[in-house]
């Protein structure tokens, strides 16, 4: 069953612990996939347990600003909501998660009283969220068959599928051999051009060009970061070109940060554009 929860972001007073304050942080933006007990899904979405004993301060600030593997990049969050996350991280026991710690010795974790905004806030400023998140079984693989991405061509004169084909791959599971697994986690919609080439990309961190008569890969191409948003298609000069924004961030969870987007950071990544061949005249 599913319901519509206050964010936590909302529960969290000035007076908050950086722990705490993390905690909140975690619940917005992190504990729909890596769960509330931070086990994760392995191998699909690692533990969260004691990851402070495996990466450092630096390394876990990257994951999460760049994204690694599947995982989204969070270039959104604030420096002071990753320092409270990595602060959480380290300390998970001192948020006094779900009220359940609080009475945790002065000696394990610094004390606070953890008070709420939302009791000061009108109805119609507090924000809400789904828990939905992602069924995985204990093996780290979704509970349903592969594959888990398709692309589908569609006949709409006719109504009918003209093909279908696996989108993407796992890395982990194509390096075992898996084949047409498509990808865990689809983000980046297709753009056709006008020459019947059909350009998507999906969390493996690949580019593709697929042949829009039959589906077949043409073209693919690795970039260092998770990709996001449609790619858009460009021509100059007469040489065509077809963009991609490689700075995925959880826009799914962007509502959860307080401001407009124009008042945030600026988001780090870049576009990465790929060209035709030039013809033989330059073009």
């Amino acid at each position: 069953m599913l319901k519509l929860e206050l964010n936590a972001m909302e529960d969290v007073s000035e007076g908050s612990s950086p722990e705490e304050k993390g905690h909140a942080v975690f619940q917005s933006n992190c504990r729909l996939c890596h769960g509330a007990d931070l086990a994760g899904q392995p191998p699909a979405v690692p533990s969260l347990v004691d990851v402070g004993s495996r990466l450092s301060s630096d390394q876990i600030r990257a994951v999460v600003t760049s994204g690694r593997g599947p995982m989204l990049a969070f270039s959104k969050l604030s420096d002071a909501s990753l320092d409270s996350l990595l602060m959480f991280l380290s300390h998970p026991a001192w948020a006094h998660p779900e009220g359940a710690l609080a009475s945790t010795p002065a000696e394990d974790g610094p004390a606070s009283k953890t008070g709420t905004t939302s009791a000061s806030l009108p109805p119609e400023k507090l924000r809400y969220r789904s828990s939905f998140g992602f069924m995985f079984t204990s093996s780290g693989l979704p509970a349903i068959a592969p594959p888990w991405t398709t692309l589908t061509a569609y006949d709409l004169n006719k109504g009918t599928i003209e093909w279908q084909v696996p989108l993407g791959e796992v890395p982990e599971l194509a390096a075992k051999g898996f084949k047409n697994t498509g990808s865990h986690f689809p983000k980046v919609g297709p753009v056709v051009t006008a020459g019947g080439l059909i350009f998507t990309a999906t969390h493996d961190r690949k580019v593709r060009a697929l042949d829009s008569a039959t589906g077949k890969v043409l073209w693919e191409a690795g970039v260092g970061a998770a990709l996001e948003g449609m790619p858009a298609v460009y021509q100059i000069d007469g040489r065509e070109y077809v963009v991609f924004c490689a700075a995925a961030q959880a826009t799914t969870h962007t509502h959860n940060l307080p401001g407009h987007p124009a008042s945030q950071a600026p988001i780090a990544g870049a576009y990465i554009a790929f060209a035709l061949p030039a013809g033989p005249s330059g073009n």
